[in-house]
């Protein structure tokens, strides 16, 4: 059930049984309620005197003063005020009663007033109307019964005090536990920020920053599962190294800008032309490889034409070519993952010492 669906002695659990039990643990009891009833006119017949007496103490206190704040505010308390001390000297303390006391509280607690400042602000009213009856009864010479109707009026105002503390006990328990949300929120949230940022390195940690492709470790780690995956399904496998030719030449004489630019030509030309399950990485300087699961060598071929094509097209004319270097896994006598990209590295300076774009497979004389 939410809150705004209960009042606020349904949120405090106060229920008859709970408020009969208060009373009989501060010993209010009938008697008490019958000497607070026929007190009553005398403190109606003194109550503007009393609720002047009561802020004018008040006022003369600076954190109180504060609190209240201006004249309009304390007219309005002056008048809470009346009523409160009439419906406490009508000596019926039901639960109509004990919710007027709990919003007494709540109220306090919600325009900042302290615990401290209301027990104060509790004995001067306590003080204030001991000495008002005191007087009067003594003048209506009822001595015998000041006494009785002093301790009544003591047990009502701890009754009342019991009520108050606990809206401002209630009122810390919603704020801790508004707080304890909020830090679980706040925790929860760090967390998805740390798993984010903590993916995003490890993301980076995997690819070449410049051209978005995999790197080095990334390519090493997809190889080793493919291997596995190649063998166990008995398919083929292909891996392309490639190297610019004559791109010292660009950089040295065109500037490393125009250098990135070539590089960034080749990595786009892959994304082009390889398929999704096909990983391209950039294994350092102008140095790249390729992974062709489930493709054989002739296959492999025709995607290093296409693959070449598509740099032409995108590198402007310049004068950088690839030497390309394949090698195939060998599924009866299998190679190691750094043993395949060895085979396709040599594959690859053998092609250097050809003109142009070239193509040397590993254990071959092809080109």
């Amino acid at each position: 059930m939410k809150l705004t669906d209960q009042n606020l002695a349904e949120q405090l659990h106060m229920t008859q049984r709970e408020i009969a039990r208060r009373k009989e643990l501060i010993g209010l009891d009938k008697a008490d309620s019958a000497l607070m009833l026929s007190a009553k006119p005398l403190i109606a017949r003194e109550i503007s005197s009393i609720v002047e007496e009561f802020y004018a103490n008040q006022v003369s206190k600076p954190e109180i003063e504060r609190l209240i704040g201006d004249i309009g505010t304390l007219g309005r308390l002056k008048r809470h005020m009346t009523g409160y001390l009439l419906a406490m000297f009508d000596g019926v303390y039901d639960d109509d009663y004990v919710l007027s006391r709990l919003r007494v509280g709540l109220v306090h607690d919600r325009i900042g007033v302290p615990p401290k400042l209301y027990v104060s602000s509790m004995r001067t009213l306590l003080d204030i109307l001991r000495q008002r009856l005191t007087e009067k009864i003594e003048m209506d010479k009822q001595c015998d019964a000041c006494q009785s109707i002093q301790s009544a009026l003591e047990k009502v105002m701890l009754f009342d005090l019991t009520l108050v503390f606990d809206t401002y006990i209630h009122a810390l328990l919603g704020q801790v536990q508004r707080s304890k949300v909020e830090l679980e929120q706040y925790a929860q949230s760090l967390e998805e920020e740390v798993a984010r940022r903590t993916s995003e390195l490890l993301e980076m940690a995997r690819h070449d920053p410049l051209t978005g492709l995999a790197n080095q470790r990334a390519l090493f780690d997809e190889l080793r599962r493919e291997i596995g995956r190649a063998i166990r399904q008995a398919q083929p496998l292909s891996v392309a190294y490639m190297d610019m030719d004559h791109f010292k030449r660009v950089n040295d004489t065109l500037g490393h800008q125009e250098g990135d630019r070539v590089l960034v030509a080749l990595a786009d030309a892959m994304r082009k032309v390889l398929r999704t399950e096909d990983l391209p990485a950039r294994i350092g300087g102008d140095e790249f490889c390729v992974i062709l699961p489930g493709v054989g060598m002739d296959k492999t071929r025709e995607v290093i034409a296409r693959l070449t094509a598509a740099f032409d097209a995108l590198k402007s004319g310049r004068e950088v070519t690839l030497s390309v270097g394949l090698a195939s896994l060998d599924l009866e006598t299998p190679q190691m993952s750094e043993e395949l990209i060895r085979q396709a590295d040599q594959a690859m300076y053998l092609a250097k010492n050809i003109p142009g774009h070239a193509v040397v497979e590993a254990g071959t004389d092809r080109n």
